[in-house]
Protein backbone atom coordinates (compact mmCIF):
# COMPACT_ATOMS: atom_id res chain seq x y z
CA UNK A 1 0.00 0.00 0.00
CA UNK A 2 1.23 3.52 -0.77
CA UNK A 3 2.48 5.57 2.19
CA UNK A 4 2.63 9.35 2.05
CA UNK A 5 4.16 11.96 4.31
CA UNK A 6 1.61 14.72 4.94
CA UNK A 7 2.21 17.92 6.90
CA UNK A 8 -1.45 18.18 7.98
CA UNK A 9 -2.72 17.11 11.40
CA UNK A 10 -4.12 13.59 11.32
CA UNK A 11 -7.42 13.02 13.14
CA UNK A 12 -10.49 10.81 12.79
CA UNK A 13 -12.79 11.56 9.85
CA UNK A 14 -10.67 14.51 8.70
CA UNK A 15 -10.41 15.44 5.02
CA UNK A 16 -6.89 15.96 3.68
CA UNK A 17 -6.56 18.19 0.59
CA UNK A 18 -3.64 17.12 -1.57
CA UNK A 19 -1.01 19.43 -3.01
CA UNK A 20 -0.67 19.57 -6.79
CA UNK A 21 2.49 17.44 -6.60
CA UNK A 22 0.88 14.71 -4.51
CA UNK A 23 -2.26 14.80 -6.65
CA UNK A 24 -0.18 14.26 -9.78
CA UNK A 25 1.75 11.44 -8.11
CA UNK A 26 -1.35 9.51 -7.04
CA UNK A 27 -3.39 10.08 -10.18
CA UNK A 28 -0.87 10.01 -13.01
CA UNK A 29 2.14 8.13 -11.64
CA UNK A 30 0.59 5.53 -9.35
CA UNK A 31 -2.72 5.41 -11.25
CA UNK A 32 -4.84 5.41 -8.11
CA UNK A 33 -8.58 6.04 -8.20
CA UNK A 34 -11.36 7.09 -5.87
CA UNK A 35 -12.02 4.51 -3.19
CA UNK A 36 -8.40 3.33 -2.99
CA UNK A 37 -6.70 3.30 0.42
CA UNK A 38 -3.54 5.24 1.28
CA UNK A 39 -1.45 5.23 4.48
CA UNK A 40 -0.49 8.66 5.84
CA UNK A 41 1.98 9.90 8.46
CA UNK A 42 3.25 13.30 9.57
CA UNK A 43 5.94 12.48 12.13
CA UNK A 44 3.68 13.41 15.05
CA UNK A 45 0.34 11.60 14.95
CA UNK A 46 1.34 8.06 14.04
CA UNK A 47 0.19 6.32 10.86
CA UNK A 48 -3.37 6.56 9.56
CA UNK A 49 -5.43 4.74 6.96
CA UNK A 50 -7.20 7.02 4.50
CA UNK A 51 -9.47 6.58 1.51
CA UNK A 52 -9.35 8.61 -1.68
CA UNK A 53 -12.58 10.60 -1.63
CA UNK A 54 -11.95 12.80 -4.68
CA UNK A 55 -9.31 12.45 -7.39
CA UNK A 56 -9.78 14.68 -10.42
CA UNK A 57 -7.39 16.67 -12.59
CA UNK A 58 -7.73 19.67 -10.29
CA UNK A 59 -8.45 18.29 -6.84
CA UNK A 60 -7.51 15.41 -4.56
CA UNK A 61 -9.14 14.74 -1.20
CA UNK A 62 -8.37 11.92 1.23
CA UNK A 63 -10.62 11.03 4.17
CA UNK A 64 -8.95 9.64 7.28
CA UNK A 65 -10.38 6.40 8.63
CA UNK A 66 -8.43 5.22 11.67
CA UNK A 67 -4.95 5.09 13.15
CA UNK A 68 -2.96 2.01 12.20
CA UNK A 69 0.16 2.74 14.29
CA UNK A 70 0.75 5.04 17.23
CA UNK A 71 3.61 7.50 17.25
CA UNK A 72 6.68 6.37 19.19
CA UNK A 73 9.53 8.53 20.44
CA UNK A 74 12.66 7.72 18.46
CA UNK A 75 16.13 7.51 19.95
CA UNK A 76 17.94 10.69 18.87
CA UNK A 77 20.69 9.71 16.46
CA UNK A 78 22.72 12.37 14.64
CA UNK A 79 24.72 11.95 11.45
CA UNK A 80 27.23 14.63 10.43
CA UNK A 81 28.57 13.67 7.00
CA UNK A 82 30.90 15.85 4.98
CA UNK A 83 29.36 16.86 1.68
CA UNK A 84 30.43 14.57 -1.16
CA UNK A 85 29.39 14.12 -4.79
CA UNK A 86 25.66 14.56 -5.32
CA UNK A 87 24.80 10.98 -6.28
CA UNK A 88 26.75 9.56 -3.36
CA UNK A 89 25.33 12.05 -0.87
CA UNK A 90 21.80 11.29 -2.09
CA UNK A 91 22.51 7.65 -1.28
CA UNK A 92 23.74 8.60 2.20
CA UNK A 93 20.54 10.54 2.85
CA UNK A 94 18.41 7.61 1.78
CA UNK A 95 20.27 5.02 3.84
CA UNK A 96 20.55 7.31 6.86
CA UNK A 97 16.76 7.56 6.87
CA UNK A 98 16.40 3.79 6.70
CA UNK A 99 18.88 3.38 9.57
CA UNK A 100 17.13 5.74 11.95
CA UNK A 101 19.05 9.03 11.77
CA UNK A 102 16.91 11.75 13.34
CA UNK A 103 19.10 14.72 12.36
CA UNK A 104 21.57 15.20 9.52
CA UNK A 105 24.14 18.00 9.69
CA UNK A 106 26.04 18.26 6.37
CA UNK A 107 29.61 19.39 6.97
CA UNK A 108 31.90 21.74 5.06
CA UNK A 109 35.42 20.50 5.82
CA UNK A 110 38.89 21.55 4.70
CA UNK A 111 38.92 18.86 2.00
CA UNK A 112 35.26 19.08 0.98
CA UNK A 113 34.98 19.36 -2.80
CA UNK A 114 31.23 19.98 -2.91
CA UNK A 115 30.21 23.19 -1.15
CA UNK A 116 26.46 23.44 -1.77
CA UNK A 117 23.39 21.37 -0.88
CA UNK A 118 20.00 21.54 -2.57
CA UNK A 119 17.98 21.47 0.65
CA UNK A 120 14.65 21.02 -1.13
CA UNK A 121 15.95 17.99 -3.04
CA UNK A 122 17.54 16.53 0.08
CA UNK A 123 14.31 16.90 2.04
CA UNK A 124 12.40 15.18 -0.75
CA UNK A 125 14.84 12.26 -0.68
CA UNK A 126 14.48 11.62 3.05
CA UNK A 127 10.70 11.93 2.86
CA UNK A 128 10.47 9.39 0.06
CA UNK A 129 12.81 7.08 1.92
CA UNK A 130 10.72 7.33 5.10
CA UNK A 131 7.61 6.55 3.09
CA UNK A 132 9.19 3.44 1.58
CA UNK A 133 10.84 2.03 4.70
CA UNK A 134 7.67 2.46 6.82
CA UNK A 135 9.28 4.84 9.24
CA UNK A 136 6.99 7.22 11.14
CA UNK A 137 9.45 10.14 11.30
CA UNK A 138 11.46 12.01 8.70
CA UNK A 139 15.02 13.13 9.54
CA UNK A 140 15.64 16.85 9.93
CA UNK A 141 18.24 18.09 7.45
CA UNK A 142 20.12 21.13 8.70
CA UNK A 143 21.96 23.68 6.60
CA UNK A 144 25.60 22.85 5.83
CA UNK A 145 28.06 24.23 8.37
CA UNK A 146 31.74 24.17 9.20
CA UNK A 147 33.13 21.75 11.74
CA UNK A 148 33.85 24.42 14.33
CA UNK A 149 30.26 25.63 14.10
CA UNK A 150 28.95 22.08 14.47
CA UNK A 151 30.16 21.84 18.06
CA UNK A 152 28.34 25.07 18.87
CA UNK A 153 25.14 23.82 17.23
CA UNK A 154 24.79 20.25 18.47
CA UNK A 155 22.26 19.71 21.29
CA UNK A 156 23.72 19.83 24.82
CA UNK A 157 25.18 16.58 26.17
CA UNK A 158 25.72 15.20 22.67
CA UNK A 159 28.76 12.93 22.33
CA UNK A 160 30.66 13.64 19.08
CA UNK A 161 32.12 10.53 17.45
CA UNK A 162 34.88 11.09 14.89
CA UNK A 163 35.24 8.30 12.35
CA UNK A 164 38.96 8.16 11.64
CA UNK A 165 41.61 5.60 10.71
CA UNK A 166 43.44 6.57 13.87
CA UNK A 167 40.44 5.84 16.05
CA UNK A 168 41.27 3.35 18.78
CA UNK A 169 38.36 3.39 21.18
CA UNK A 170 36.45 0.25 22.00
CA UNK A 171 33.99 2.07 24.22
CA UNK A 172 30.52 0.62 23.68
CA UNK A 173 27.54 2.73 22.73
CA UNK A 174 24.97 3.30 25.44
CA UNK A 175 21.34 4.18 24.86
CA UNK A 176 21.54 6.84 27.58
CA UNK A 177 23.67 9.11 25.37
CA UNK A 178 22.99 11.08 22.21
CA UNK A 179 25.67 10.46 19.57
CA UNK A 180 26.73 12.56 16.60
CA UNK A 181 28.67 10.46 14.09
CA UNK A 182 31.02 12.68 12.09
CA UNK A 183 32.15 11.37 8.71
CA UNK A 184 34.96 13.04 6.77
CA UNK A 185 35.16 13.68 3.01
CA UNK A 186 36.90 11.55 0.40
CA UNK A 187 40.29 13.05 1.34
CA UNK A 188 39.80 12.47 5.05
CA UNK A 189 40.17 14.84 8.02
CA UNK A 190 43.09 17.24 8.26
CA UNK A 191 45.33 17.23 11.33
CA UNK A 192 43.79 20.55 12.38
CA UNK A 193 40.30 19.06 12.24
CA UNK A 194 41.36 16.02 14.25
CA UNK A 195 42.80 18.34 16.87
CA UNK A 196 39.51 20.24 16.90
CA UNK A 197 37.68 16.99 17.64
CA UNK A 198 40.06 16.35 20.53
CA UNK A 199 39.46 19.78 21.98
CA UNK A 200 35.71 19.12 21.89
CA UNK A 201 36.01 15.79 23.74
CA UNK A 202 35.12 13.64 20.74
CA UNK A 203 35.45 9.86 20.79
CA UNK A 204 37.60 8.48 17.95
CA UNK A 205 36.35 5.38 16.15
CA UNK A 206 37.49 3.21 13.32
CA UNK A 207 35.25 0.61 11.71
CA UNK A 208 37.77 -2.01 10.68
CA UNK A 209 41.21 -2.36 9.19
CA UNK A 210 40.28 -1.10 5.72
CA UNK A 211 39.77 2.49 4.60
CA UNK A 212 36.06 3.03 4.02
CA UNK A 213 34.50 5.33 1.48
CA UNK A 214 32.69 8.28 3.04
CA UNK A 215 29.25 6.90 2.23
CA UNK A 216 30.16 3.43 3.52
CA UNK A 217 31.37 4.89 6.81
CA UNK A 218 28.06 6.72 7.31
CA UNK A 219 26.04 3.55 6.84
CA UNK A 220 28.40 1.44 8.96
CA UNK A 221 28.29 3.84 11.90
CA UNK A 222 24.50 4.04 11.91
CA UNK A 223 24.19 0.28 11.57
CA UNK A 224 26.42 -0.16 14.63
CA UNK A 225 24.19 2.25 16.54
CA UNK A 226 21.03 0.44 15.51
CA UNK A 227 22.47 -2.85 16.68
CA UNK A 228 23.66 -1.39 19.98
CA UNK A 229 20.37 0.33 20.79
CA UNK A 230 18.13 -2.70 20.22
Amino acid sequence: MIRLFISDDLKNNTDIYLSDTTLHYLKNVMRRKEGDEILLFNGQDGEWLSTIKTLTKKQGILTLSHQTRTQETEKKLILCPALIKKENFDWVLQKATELGATDIYPLLTERTVVSKLNLERATSIVRESAEQCERLCVPIIHLPLKLNDLFKTLPPETQPVCLSERGQTTAPLTIQKTYAFCIGPEGGWTSEELNLFERNNAVFWHLGTTILRAETASVSALACAQFAFK
